[in-house]
């Protein structure tokens, strides 16, 4: 089990208490029949085993100490905590019975910093960092994405709950030798970023102008939510927008698997588990209004990491549900999604088609539900939302891959990870010419994203399929006639985590 925190500090700063003077109670047993007065806050217990595992870990997280987690596919992971004496707080995760934490955090006020360890080489493979630069956020994600040793993505986000400005790079060889980073987009956009993804095509139309937060609640001085979870709080009351009774206990009904779906996560991808572990026991609260109002938008979140600077300086966070998503099928997933969003500050891309982490993770750790906009293969839901050690945990794939020139792969060529002659189009078994296109295959997460070599492999880690066609001659492996790769190639199927509760 592992965690990565942007609103880890909130946990030191602030603690886990309720506000003063809270009544435990279940809203439906009072007699106004579950509409709380103004000004009342009702915390509902969840005595679920996920709910108390999520309160003995933040505990420990919290005041400093251990604690060993069993994963849902069996694995367990070990978690341990000191606080210095000046405030900062150290968290370190280990898979299994290692002796090299996996992931460490460090969170110290509203700064927070984590690295990673994959494959526990003693080499950083991922690197997060969240800062403030007069006021404004700023957030640092590097990966070393094939373990050479080097990053090679980088990706910096400006800004938090206004607009938002998001850099993404990656390191390019140089033609003249040497290496640098690279461009690849600069973007800005709005902070909150509504999903009309999976009703556009009976609600939305892309020249739709709608504020997302329209009909959010005014008063939110009436609120409920699960004692596992003090920083989230369902608006309550007679204020417009906010949740009705029954709006409230779906609300509710949904919430107590969050726990459960906080588990998957830690266990699959400890960067962002932790940060959502971390934000929903702070205290730097986001409230839940039943008031949204745009057509085909289910639900709109002002993103974190949450922070008391960004609270101090633009108010509460808010989550707006449309009336129909909490009627509906797939609230757990859609509260999950949005929850993502508040506790990381992930944002989607342009034209991910539902298959980002946010999408994947929020998918994947609803017990693997195949719906929603981009679902469909919870294999590579999970990949996708994996970090770099536990991918493989959801499988593995031979796949193939045209190369257009081979100048795809030229990088890998000149690292010696691919065989020469998949420059060259076989004529014969002894005659080769240049390749227009050729076929190779290589192993592959379920995601497709190609598995990285391991420092010091020797050998070629492509092999050559076929051509589909040479300047000279006709290839005597010609892809029309070349068998598919086998179907027990693979192993991308249910994964074992899907099968637990």
């Amino acid at each position: 089990m592992r965690i990565t925190a942007g609103a880890v500090a909130a946990i030191v700063a602030f603690g886990l208490g309720c506000q003063e003077g809270a009544e435990r109670s279940r809203p439906e047993a009072r007699p106004d029949g579950g509409t709380p007065p103004r000004g009342h806050h009702v915390v509902v217990v969840d005595e679920s085993p996920a709910a108390k595992e999520l309160q003995a870990v933040s505990e420990v997280e919290r005041r400093g100490g251990s604690i060993t987690i069993t994963n849902r596919d069996g694995t367990t992971s070990r978690i341990v905590s000191r606080v210095e004496d000046g405030g900062a707080r150290f968290v370190e995760y280990y898979n299994g019975d290692s002796t090299r934490p996996a992931l460490t955090t460090r969170s110290e006020g509203d700064s927070t910093t984590h690295w990673g360890d994959y494959d526990e080489d003693s080499r950083t493979d991922y690197l997060y960092d969240l800062s403030f630069d007069g006021g404004v956020m700023v957030q640092l994600w590097l990966e070393d994405t094939n373990r050479d040793g080097e990053f090679d993505q980088r990706r910096t986000q400006i800004g938090s709950r206004r607009d938002i400005r998001i850099i993404q790079e990656r390191m390019t060889s140089l033609d003249g030798g040497g290496r640098r980073w690279l461009v690849e987009s600069d973007e800005e956009s709005p902070a909150i970023q509504p999903h009309p993804e999976e009703e556009r095509e009976s609600h939305w139309s892309a020249g739709t102008r709608c504020d997302s937060m329209a009909g959010f609640p005014a008063d939110l001085t009436s609120t409920t939510s699960v004692e596992s979870m003090p920083a989230v709080n369902i608006v309550t009351g007679t204020s417009p927008g906010a949740c009705t009774s029954e709006q409230t206990a779906k609300l509710l009904e949904a919430l107590k698997q969050i726990p459960g779906s906080t588990k998957c996560l830690v266990a699959t991808n400890s960067t962002l588990g932790t940060m959502v572990q971390s934000a929903l026991a702070s205290g730097i609260k986001t409230f839940i209004g039943c008031g949204g109002q745009c057509p085909g938008i289910r639900a709109a979140t002002d993103p974190g990491p949450p922070s008391r600077v960004d609270e101090l300086r633009s108010g509460p966070y808010r989550m707006n549900l449309a009336p129909y998503v909490v009627a509906g099928q797939g609230l757990e997933r859609t509260l999950f999604h949005e929850l993502l969003h508040w506790s990381t500050g992930l944002h989607h891309g342009k034209g991910d088609n539902g298959t980002d982490q946010v999408w994947s993770c929020s998918r994947f750790c609803s017990r693997c539900t195949t719906a929603g906009f981009g679902g469909g293969d919870p294999a590579a839901d999970c990949a996708r939302c994996a970090a770099g050690d536990k991918k493989l945990s959801c499988g593995w794939k031979l796949v193939e891959t045209g190369m257009g020139s081979c100048e795809d792969f030229l990088d890998w060529l000149g690292r010696g990870w691919i065989d020469p002659s998949l420059t060259q189009c076989r004529l014969t078994d002894t005659v080769y010419a240049r390749c227009n296109t050729c076929k190779v295959a290589h192993w592959s997460y379920c995601d497709e994203t190609k598995i990285p070599v391991p420092t010091g492999y020797q050998g070629h880690s492509t092999g050559y399929r076929c051509c589909t066609g040479c300047y000279v001659g006709t290839p005597v492996r010609d892809c029309a006639t070349v068998p598919s790769l086998p179907a027990d190639s693979t192993t991308c199927r249910l994964p074992v985590a899907c099968a637990t509760p």
